[in-house]
């Protein structure tokens, strides 16, 4: 108990917003034999010509039309044996594979390998863990020879509520081969064709909570510990292929101007923007090649993400359309536990708190927590997808909720939180629309924080001196307390302070987005002026020197701004969608895929590109 007693003392004396050497930043040699595959599967990738007549000139073009992920199976190990000579110098891709033909004309073909593997890395306490990953091979192209990855994609997935969801699921059956979700978008870059060039060896880690740790607390929104997991995949996942795959004799080795890049959205895309200040701040970004960031809609800033639930009628800084969003409102609710339980599952500073003393006890009822961890389940049947929840809200504002239950305290002893409630009581915390909404069937529900919250908690959020001074400037409680102890917690994990980044970053965020909200990208560029910024010019204004019309209505101005891409540090798409989270998402990463030009790609080219002068 002193210990304990002194870690409370000590922690109001610690740094917000960056990174102190701990644990977390002991980054150990790596040794390739703590690398354990588990498994290993083959996925086809499917496209087709299609000729096009330009309008203009009248010329005729040929188009390769991707038709996605077509088919995963399992490679036993006798199969895989038997494939690892791979090809002598008399034998061809059709003597290998057989010829590839639709009534006499060539199919397009490639593919890759999956790998899934542990791996050793650490946990919130600076312990070890053993964590699991999934790792993309590009395997080959017909007529065109083996693929030898041009670079290296750290993909970082979504948030995600199931197990089932997670990169290593991906070849079990469960989510297998559906190449339209955010694992399988990010496992097409895997793809050796002539449109989407350069391929990559992609690696894709299951966060600490999913895979083979889906009976561990996921540290949702834990952006250093996150990171420091996701750095130790790739690390392990590098010295396992370029000690045995990537010799020369199964696989080509990476190109020797390889370079990587971090890659996700949602919370994806502040993982991968947390990966790239754990690479940059712990010196690693020469050992991996680090090139920089692809960043779409994530969440980089939480005490402005959380206090725009708070305050915001629907802005969207362009005065043209409004959103749904209303003030005291989370257009997602299950987000609430998850970046609470988040905290205080992992977060130093809040492990002498329970989450009932956020969370009212009407809001517990719904079984919320229960949900999420309803992942460590084996059958995908008894666990809860993000949609799933959602369906769970809409019937229980519908038909009422009993649930009460027993909550373990950090220190010992149980509460007794939940209770039965009406229809009547959960339409208090619940509204819906029978609009589509996040896609999610013909219903979504919208959470009131005056019910889901804490009196005490809800009072603190909704008060605007806790988080302005007089004059307008951002303050941080020094102080001590249930709620000046989140504060601290959520600032402690505010991506857009505390450091420069020296390599490039790309962002990609949709200003009517209500889930993950615009206010993200703005903190970044309020507190990072003077880094060099591309703003890509937008269709429905003429942008300044200095800012897009979105981001200056926002009160976000880059000092310095340059008309060129080649000469920035920073490249913003602010402008390729007009949806919400979900439907931003999609069109992330397929708007223009007919072409390889989808927005995550063309951002991932330009970070690969050298600044110019």
């Amino acid at each position: 108990m002193k210990k304990k007693r002194f870690l409370i003392v000590a922690l109001p004396f610690m740094a917000l917003g960056t990174w102190a050497q701990s644990a977390l930043g002991n980054l150990p040699e790596v040794n390739v034999n703590d690398v354990e595959i588990m498994s290993v599967s083959e996925i086809e990738f499917s496209s087709r010509d299609s000729i096009v007549i330009d309008p203009v000139t009248g010329r005729a073009d040929t188009l390769i039309i991707d038709e996605g992920i077509t088919s995963i199976k399992p490679i036993d190990e006798a199969t895989e044996q038997a494939r690892a000579p791979r090809r002598s110098p008399s034998t061809s891709d059709k003597d290998l594979y057989g010829g590839l033909t639709d009534a006499g004309k060539q199919v397009i073909g490639s593919g890759a390998y999956l790998y899934t593997y542990k791996y050793p890395s650490v946990d919130a306490d600076g312990n070890k863990v053993i964590l699991s990953a999934l790792m993309g091979v590009p395997r080959w192209q017909l007529n065109m020879g083996f693929a030898a990855p041009s670079n290296v994609l750290i993909a970082c997935h979504e948030t995600i509520t199931s197990n089932w969801e997670c990169p290593t699921s991906y070849n079990n059956g469960d989510n297998g081969g559906d190449w339209k979700t955010g694992v399988g978008m990010m496992l097409m870059y895997t793809r050796y064709d002539r449109t989407r060039q350069p391929c990559c060896l992609v690696i894709m880690p299951d966060y600490e909570g999913y895979g083979i740790t889906a009976d561990r607390a996921h540290p949702y929104l834990y952006q250093e510990l996150t990171a420091r997991q996701v750095v130790d995949a790739v690390r392990y996942g590098l010295a396992f292929y370029n000690a045995n795959i990537g010799t020369g004799k199964n696989f080509d080795p990476l190109e020797s101007n390889w370079q990587s890049v971090s890659l996700g959205y949602s919370q994806g895309g502040s993982v991968a923007l947390a990966v790239h200040k754990f690479i940059e701040q712990n010196g690693l970004d020469t050992d991996l090649h680090y090139a920089g960031s692809v960043c779409g809609d994530g969440p980089y800033d939480p005490v402005a993400h959380l206090r725009y639930y708070i305050t915001d009628n629907g802005e969207t800084y362009d005065g043209s359309k409004k959103t749904k969003h209303e003030a005291g409102t989370v257009s997602m609710p299950i987000v609430m536990p998850l970046i609470l339980k988040g905290m205080c599952d992992s977060n130093p500073l809040m492990r002498q708190h329970s989450i009932d003393e956020y969370l009212s006890d009407k809001f517990l009822a719904t079984g919320s927590l229960q949900m999420i961890e309803a992942k460590k389940n084996p059958n995908k049947a008894d666990q809860f997808s993000t949609d799933d929840v959602t369906k769970r809200y809409v019937w229980q504002s519908k038909h009422g909720v009993t649930r009460a239950f027993t909550l373990p305290r950090p220190y010992g002893g149980n509460a007794a939180v939940g209770g039965s409630f009406t229809a009547a009581q959960m339409g208090d915390i619940f509204y819906y629309t029978s609009t589509p909404f996040l896609n999610i069937g013909s219903f979504a529900a919208y959470g009131k924080l005056s019910e889901m919250l804490t009196p005490d908690c809800y009072t603190y959020f909704t008060t605007k001196s806790n988080f302005e001074d007089a004059d307008g400037n951002r303050v941080t409680p020094t102080g001590r307390g249930f709620m000046q102890d989140l504060h601290r917690a959520l600032e402690s994990n505010n991506l857009t302070v505390g450091w420069t980044p020296k390599h490039r970053v790309a962002f990609y965020h949709s200003s009517y987005d209500t889930v993950v909200p615009f206010v993200n990208l703005c903190s970044f560029v309020k507190n990072q002026p003077y880094l060099y910024y591309y703003i890509q010019p937008e269709t429905d204004y003429i942008i300044t020197e200095t800012s897009s019309y979105r981001l200056s209505q926002a009160g976000a101005y880059p000092l310095w701004s340059v008309g060129s891409p080649d000469k920035a540090d920073v490249y913003i798409n602010d402008t390729n969608s007009s949806d919400d989270h979900v439907g931003a998402g999609k069109d992330f990463f397929m708007l223009g895929k007919v072409l390889g030009t989808s927005p995550d790609y063309a951002l991932f080219k330009w970070v690969l590109k050298k600044k110019t002068d």
